[in-house]
Parts: structure tokens; sequence; C-alpha cells
């Protein structure tokens, strides 16, 4: 069975006081206890501090989970820093579960470990499979897509967050937000929410392709 691992750690976590850093974990747990109430269970785990694995057993949604974690993050801000994470997600089997998300192992872990210590120092998101053409493809749309992310401000990263988690429609996110449709409409237009969606479909479209196929 496929799952999906995402690695991950805060990106100049080190530049908040370290009696601040309960506030940063307390708003990655947070967003983790969402996606598990809204979309599916996921399970982290956090080390050295600022550093974390996710395991998503829903795979067809490890993206849109990925997605989640970064505009999470960046829609809070704490002295003036906007929060981002680094991440990189490896899809593939996990054939040695042990109690701990770290000490557990299989091609999914390698594929998220790995890239992740390969990503380059502008990268911010990541993405490998077992499927190299999927790979190839994904390499190119997810700098794309990593390029509008990290320039989300913190009103569009939090009209882009609940636009994923709750999956309802426009005017139901403006009345959430206590905000005017119009608000909402360009703060997701501003976001390019229409090429996220559009990358989000096709990695859908490709992974079912690719566990069909199989």
């Amino acid at each position: 069975m496929l799952k999906g691992i995402i690695t991950g750690d805060i990106i100049h976590s080190t530049k908040i006081e370290l009696e601040n850093r309960g506030v940063l974990l307390t708003t990655l747990k947070k967003i983790v206890t969402e996606i598990s109430e809204n979309i599916s269970p996921i399970e982290m785990e956090i080390f050295r501090g600022d550093s974390f694995q996710i395991v998503i057993s829903e795979v067809s949604e490890a993206l849109r989970i990925v997605l989640l974690i970064r505009s999470g993050l960046q829609k809070n801000t704490f002295e003036t820093m906007k929060w981002d994470a680094r991440v990189s997600l490896g899809i593939g089997k996990v054939e040695f579960e042990a109690n701990s998300i770290v000490q557990s192992d299989g091609e999914a872990f390698h594929n998220s470990g790995r890239q992740f210590d390969e990503m380059g120092k502008t990268e911010k998101m990541v993405l490998r499979t077992p499927w190299e053409e999927f790979n190839d493809e994904f390499r190119v749309s997810t700098a794309f897509a990593d390029e509008l992310i990290s320039n989300w401000s913190i009103v569009q990263a939090e009209a882009i967050y609940y636009w994923l988690l709750k999956n309802i429609s426009q005017r139901e996110l403006a009345e959430m937000l206590q905000k005017s449709p119009q608000t909402i409409n360009k703060r997701l237009l501003t976001a390019n929410y229409g090429l996220i969606e559009l990358y989000l479909n096709r990695y859908k479209q490709l992974l079912k392709e690719q566990i069909e196929w199989k």
C-alpha cells in the first residue's frame, strides 16, 4: 500500500526566541489536527526542535496536505515574521512501521528524506515518487508552484488554507472568515488558486493512472 511521507523543517526557526518556540509548535500541531479532522487522519513526529515528519495514508491527498502545511504556517505571523517550511513529499511503500515515525523505513521514507537532503538553497517544496516520468513532469510544475506559494501574503495564505481545508464555496468561506465575498475572491485570485487547483488535479490524475496501470 502506498503512503505519503512529508519531511520538513521550519524556515528561520533559529531566529525565534527559545521561549516562543512553543507557539510555533502549537500552531503546527493545530494544523495537523485540522487536517486530520477535515481531510484524512495523519500522524506527525517532531524532532530536533524544528524538524518534522508526517505520515499520510490517503496518498491521493498527500500533495494537498503539503500545501495545507505551508499555507497554515504562512497565515500566522509572530514578531513580524511570516512562518513557512521547507517540505519534501515522498510517495512509495512503507516496509517497516515502528512505534516512532522517524524509526520507520521504506521506499516512501527514502524518497522523502533523500529528496529533502538534495534540496537547493532556494527550494522550499519538492516531490518524489517511484515513477520517473511522474517525477520529471512534477519537477517543473512543483518549481512553479513553489514560487507562487513562497510569495503568498498572510491574508492570501489564510484564504488558500481554508479553501483547501473546508471544500466550501467562496461565499461560505467569506462568512467563516467574516469578510466580504469580493475580498475573499480577490485574495484567492491574487494567490493564483486556479493554478494551484490545476496542479493538485494533475497530481491526482497521474497518481490514479500509475496505480491503475500497476
